[in-house]
């Protein structure tokens, strides 16, 4: 559906929605003001996010769901009978009157009393005619004290609205009653019996969780102590020594694989030493350990000073000079010397190296008797320290449990889980909406159901509202459409066409009756049977328009009331004369050309229905109306066949075989789409291929600009030819 057909429906209907909208607007005014004023109070509680300090003892203390799993449960646990049964009793809410009934309670007492004495008296009269009384189903018991107080806090979770918001620890807690006071008061002692509650709950908690802690440390601390015993006892019988640094075996162990580790370095650096002095003195060089000496580096230097003076003597003198052999001969024994010293200093790294050599032989022993030492007593130290292991594990054990005894002990002066942010105070004005807002409300509410409902009623009945739509779904032409001329105006059209005959009406029927010879197939279309699927949809007046408007531009026309059950045309151009009937010339009781009427105005003839047949079908397939029907042809340029509605009777396929063509005549948003196609389809098939269409009643504003003529000139009543009625 298009928003314009969307918006001219609703425009048609505007009367019944401003109805809707001002009767459910009065009514919610009047139920709003009738219903009892009502207060309410909101006080605002948040739950604190501390975690539990014991984690053992979760499942005893439950006050651990994290995040807004646990506001909700906190909130559940304000919607508890038994806190609202402690808030009720607190503030007496048993004890109040009963309330008044409502409105609308008022209005069915009466007639739920009178039900109830019928099936009393009805019970009284079963229990005379069986003996015995039969017990009524749902007869209630008055109420007893003990019931005043389930009433109340029924009465009490009914008015009770508890809120919580997504990622946020705050719940709202709100309360309904019919007094300021009480609103707020319920709201404060449901906030604070719930954090008294809690917090008698944690210290009930804390301390069962004491006393199973501290027995739980006692058995802890006498097996840690028998542990320790255990220990003590094996390493007494063993032998095992202990140090800080640990047993004895491993330490002496430790201390001779470090000698020996010295030992091996010292002996490293003196073979080094000696091995660098061997070479030096092979070479004739100083080597490291030689340099260190003074006497070798004070030789070293009167060598060097020694060598330079021979060599610039050889230069300036012969080798027989005494100068320069003398200065030779020193250089000779400053060497000796150096030699003699470096044999020394060679002779005293040898007595180092032997020395390390058997410091190494001392250490490498002892490190032999200790690891034989410690091999004996492995045994007994793996032992040990398994010993020792169990008594660690049991000494952590109960290091943790003391612990948590203690952070037990600290968590009963810790505060509540939750506190009142906010307290509840007496409203001063009622809550809800004011009844002017409520009428608002509802006068939308059924413009919006009522629109709804005309809406969804047109998409249900599938009406059809385009002439598109119409081709689509019978895939026939359509020659036209004519405009809907209003309520109380029905004989308006037949008229119109002669008061107006350049009006877009009667151009549009000109233009209707030519596309008619094109529908028959190129032939002369001089009988049109103009029918519809139902009653209503305007082809008695589509048919006397046509026949009428062609009349009066001077054709030879002839309007046949075939519809004998239910007549139409006598609207339009009066009832026929007793005895001058279809029905009396079908049945030979008067002559065609007597029966036939002549309208004054257009010259057309018509021949009309007294509805005095009481089997029209069978008139209609007489052999006296094919006959009728032929000599209509041959005497008349157009014969205009009025017949009843397709889906009602059969007479229309009957008819449609005396037709050239077939003008189906489709009501605007009122022919049903599923119907017209079922019309179609009952007609003859040979008989399909020379249907038009026509849509009727159409509103102005929708019409069709391909099948409807403005008209051009300017209207007036023509001057009309009359024909003479027709003679044998």
């Amino acid at each position: 559906m298009r928003l314009t057909d969307l918006l001219s429906l609703l425009w048609r209907r505007k009367l019944m929605l401003a109805l809707s909208v001002v009767v459910a607007g009065l009514l919610g005014f009047v139920v709003t003001k009738s219903l009892p004023d009502r207060f309410a109070s909101e006080g605002l509680l948040l739950v604190e996010s501390r975690e539990q300090a014991i984690p053992e003892l979760n499942q005893m203390a439950a006050l651990n769901a994290p995040g807004p799993q646990r506001v909700r449960t906190e909130a559940d646990i304000l919607r508890s009978r038994q806190l609202a049964e402690e808030v009720a009793r607190s503030l007496g809410l048993d004890q109040q009157p009963d309330e008044a009934p409502g409105m609308m309670a008022a209005l069915l007492t009466p007639v739920t009393a009178w039900v109830h004495g019928a099936v009393t008296s009805l019970n009284a009269w079963a229990g005379e005619v069986l003996g015995t009384s039969v017990p009524l189903e749902g007869e209630a018991e008055p109420a007893r004290p003990t019931d005043r107080i389930g009433v109340a806090v029924e009465k009490l979770q009914h008015n009770l609205e508890i809120r919580t918001t997504e990622n946020s620890n705050v719940v709202a807690v709100r309360y309904f009653a019919d007094s300021p006071k009480e609103a707020a008061d319920v709201v404060n002692t449901l906030m604070d019996r719930y954090i008294s509650q809690e917090v008698m709950a944690k210290r009930d908690t804390t301390l069962q969780a004491n006393v199973w802690l501290t027995e739980r440390l006692n058995a802890l601390r006498e097996e840690v102590e028998a542990a320790d015993r255990k220990v003590q006892d094996y390493r007494r019988q063993s032998g095992l020594l202990e140090t800080a640094q640990g047993a004895v075996s491993s330490v002496q162990v430790s201390e001779q694989q470090g000698r020996v580790a010295v030992s091996r370095q010292e002996l490293s650096r003196a073979q080094a030493a000696l091995d660098s002095a061997l070479r030096s003195g092979q070479r004739g060089n100083a080597a490291s350990e030689t340099l260190g000496s003074p006497v070798i580096q004070s030789l070293r230097d009167r060598e060097a000073e020694i060598g330079a003076r021979a060599a610039s003597l050889a230069q300036r003198l012969g080798s027989r000079h005494p100068d320069r052999l003398a200065a030779e001969a020193e250089l000779r024994d400053v060497r000796r010397q150096i030699g003699a010293e470096i044999g020394k200093i060679v002779s005293s790294l040898r007595r180092d190296v032997d020395a390390a050599r058997d410091r190494l032989a001392d250490a490498q022993a002892a490190l032999d008797s200790s690891i034989r030492t410690a091999r004996t007593g492995a045994t007994a130290e793996v032992g040990l320290m398994q010993l020792q292991r169990e008594a660690d594990a049991r000494r952590q054990i109960y290091q943790a449990f003391l612990t948590r005894a203690e952070q037990t002990r600290l968590a009963s002066a810790q505060f509540p889980m939750a506190r009142v942010i906010s307290p509840a105070v007496a409203p001063f004005r009622p809550s809800g909406p004011p009844a002017s807002v409520v009428a608002a409300f509802t006068g939308f509410a059924a413009l919006f159901l009522v629109g709804g409902f005309l809406v969804l009623r047109r998409l249900m009945h599938g009406t059809i509202n385009s002439v598109q739509d119409l081709v689509t779904i019978t895939g026939v032409q359509n020659v036209g459409s004519l405009p809907a001329l209003g309520r109380g105006r029905k004989n308006r059209m037949p008229a119109m066409v002669l008061d107006q005959g350049q009006s877009g009406i009667a151009e549009t029927l000109r233009a209707l009756r030519l596309s008619m010879q094109a529908v028959a197939g190129g032939g002369p279309a001089n009988t049109v049977l103009v029918t519809s699927s139902e009653a209503g949809d305007g082809k008695s007046t589509v048919a006397a328009s046509l026949a009428r408007l062609s009349a009066a531009d001077g054709l030879r026309v002839l309007l046949i009331e075939t519809d004998m059950r239910r007549p139409q045309l006598s609207s339009y151009f009066g009832a026929p004369p007793p005895g001058r009937s279809i029905e009396a010339v079908l049945s030979g009781e008067t002559r065609f050309e007597d029966a036939v009427q002549v309208d004054e105005r257009s010259g057309l003839h018509v021949l009309l229905s007294d509805r005095s047949s009481s089997n029209p079908q069978a008139l209609i397939e007489s052999r006296q109306f094919a006959e009728l029907v032929s000599r209509a042809r041959r005497e008349y340029r157009l014969v205009v066949l009025d017949s009843p509605p397709i889906m009602r009777v059969a007479d229309a396929v009957v008819l449609s075989q005396h037709s050239d063509a077939v003008l189906f005549a489709v009501g605007w948003e009122r022919a049903s789409r599923t119907v017209v196609v079922e019309a179609m389809r009952r007609l003859p098939r040979a008989m399909r291929a020379r249907v038009a269409t026509v849509m009727t009643r159409v509103r102005p504003g929708r019409l069709d600009p391909l099948g409807y003529y403005e008209g051009y000139a300017k209207s007036g009543a023509p001057d009309l030819k009359r024909l003479p009625a027709p003679t044998a």
